[in-house]
């Protein structure tokens, strides 16, 4: 049977998280990060889980989907969302939880893991980013530079801020191998104006990470299990990327999912998540 639950979670600094419980509250807690930074838990990320085995928790992040205040960049920084999950953790009474991600949201699994290894059962993680400068700018090119499509998004102006989030999300969409000619109303519009918003403020900041202090997280996780899952034709976050992590995590396990790039919703990305999950138990 599942059991569905909803919450806003106060986390300090005037952010409250808003966090959706799913699935069989007597299964396996699993933890679900959503990517972004900023993107939001969205519902059909626990079509990705089995709910009669899984106990789902699914928090948005500082700022991000409908936690509150909205795209606030106040106090929002990796370590603010490290300490929130463990607030999470401990609020739920879950002694130790499986931890599962994509794109940013292995990203801060890992992060997090390295933080409270005790808390941590396994990572189960897809396509996962590494947070650097060179990655991000190569990521949009030469014809978005994150520092203007930033400085557009605080623009005053309504309309430049929409276009800027237009802009962006176009390119996403293109480089995940969706249309990119996709349009928004205005109202979807700001709401990704916020998102973009927080985005651009964590990866100008490299996460608050960098390369280097992602890489020193993956080296404490030594004796945890990891799965990592990645598109051979992932444009978002490239192969490379899924293995640098794996070297640098003796013992994981890195699973291709070939013809497929960073949708989590590719049917051949579905069945290899699920596979994943199941070898891990």
């Amino acid at each position: 049977m599942s059991v569905d639950a909803c919450f806003f979670l106060p986390v300090g600094d005037g952010h409250r998280l808003w966090v959706e419980t799913r699935g069989n509250p007597a299964g396996e807690p699993v933890l679900v990060l959503h990517g972004g930074p900023g993107s939001g838990c969205s519902p059909r990320l626990a079509a990705l889980y089995d709910e009669a085995r899984h106990w789902l928790v699914l928090p948005d992040q500082r700022g991000a989907g409908l936690s509150e205040p909205a795209g606030e960049r106040a106090a929002n920084t990796t370590a603010h969302l490290i300490a929130d999950l463990e607030t999470l953790r401990q609020h739920l009474g879950i002694a130790r939880w499986r931890v599962t991600g994509g794109s940013w949201g292995a990203t801060l699994a890992i992060a997090y893991a390295a933080a409270h290894r005790d808390a941590v059962s396994d990572l189960v993680l897809r396509s996962v980013f590494i947070p650097s400068r060179a990655r991000v700018d190569a990521f949009f090119g030469g014809e978005l530079p994150l520092d203007g499509l930033a400085a557009d998004l605080d623009d005053v102006d309504p309309v430049v801020a929409r276009a800027a989030a237009l802009a962006w999300w176009r390119h996403e969409l293109g480089m995940a191998g969706a249309s990119a000619a996709a349009t928004a109303d205005d109202g979807a519009l700001d709401r990704l104006v916020l998102k973009y918003r927080l985005q651009a403020h964590y990866l100008r900041a490299e996460c608050f990470l960098g390369e280097a202090g992602f890489f020193a997280a993956c080296s404490r996780l030594a004796g945890v299990p990891v799965s990592l899952v990645h598109g051979r034709e992932d444009r978002v976050c490239p192969p490379d990327s899924a293995e640098a992590v794996h070297a640098r995590l003796p013992g994981s396990r890195l699973v291709w999912v070939e013809g497929c790039g960073h949708d989590p919703f590719h049917p051949a990305m579905q069945a290899a998540w699920r596979a994943a999950l199941l070898s891990a138990e």
